[in-house]
């Protein structure tokens, strides 16, 4: 079209399918309890149990989890860089960039007890003189359990292998990893931070989209407005 090699659009006709809502899928919150119950019942695959309370503590999605690399967890800042991810395309893991330009984000890492329990990983981990390596192992070709620092975390295998064996053994109802991201959301917005600041975290490309799905999570203590109001009525302006 903008070549003038096209007299009009062929795509303007096309009926677009009904976009999903979010009562389409049903996110599930879990609580810092839980949280740590899952944590604890995957230690004895570490670092799955530290990468469980990550993921819940920082809201990545999936591809940015899997792309987080050593120099990403600045510890002396306190905030994690978001700035690639890693995706399967055709059997082939493709370095990528976060989905939109607000999904380039710094996420603080508000957990005293996480910010300590990474720093004892960064130190251990078995590639951390290179600040280029994944943070996250994936797991050795073949099906053993056994890690490697050397693949890709594959989120997929992750949650097939040990998140949903651990989340059965406790008796938690079926969730995704995504879900970990809901859990983070709600766990800020519960602690009193704002809504755009859990929005700018998320990494969303408008606070539109926090509203619509975690506005039932937003805090209902309406005692400071009515205190304004009262002020603002008896003041003699209104």
């Amino acid at each position: 079209m903008h070549d003038r090699l096209l007299t009009y659009n062929p795509c303007d006709g096309v009926r677009l399918p009904k976009p999903e809502t979010v009562t389409d899928f049903e996110p599930v919150f879990l609580t810092v309890a839980q949280v740590e119950a899952i944590a604890a019942r995957l230690n004895k695959q570490q670092p799955y149990g530290l990468m469980v309370r990550f993921a819940a503590y920082t809201g990545l999605r999936a591809g940015e989890l899997a792309g987080i690399r050593i120099r990403d967890v600045d510890l002396a800042l306190g905030h994690v860089t978001v700035r690639q991810t890693m995706q399967r395309v055709q059997g082939q893991w493709v370095v990528g960039t976060p989905k939109s330009k607000r999904s380039t984000r710094d996420v603080p890492l508000v957990d005293p007890s996480l910010i300590a329990d990474l720093r004892r990983y960064k130190m251990t981990h078995p590639r951390s003189g290179d600040p280029d390596a994944l943070l996250w192992p994936g797991r050795k070709l073949g099906g053993v359990a056994e890690i490697d620092y050397y693949r890709v975390l594959d989120v997929g295998s992750f949650r097939r292998n040990y998140f949903r064996p651990a989340l059965r053994a406790l008796g938690y109802k079926e969730m995704r990893v995504h879900d970990l991201r809901h859990t983070a959301a709600s766990l800020w917005l519960a602690a009193g931070f704002q809504p755009w600041e859990v929005s700018r975290w998320l990494g969303h490309a408008s606070i539109t989209t926090t509203d619509t799905v975690y506005v039932h999570l937003y805090p209902s203590d309406y005692t400071r407005h009515v205190a304004q109001f009262a002020a603002f009525r008896d003041s003699g302006t209104a």
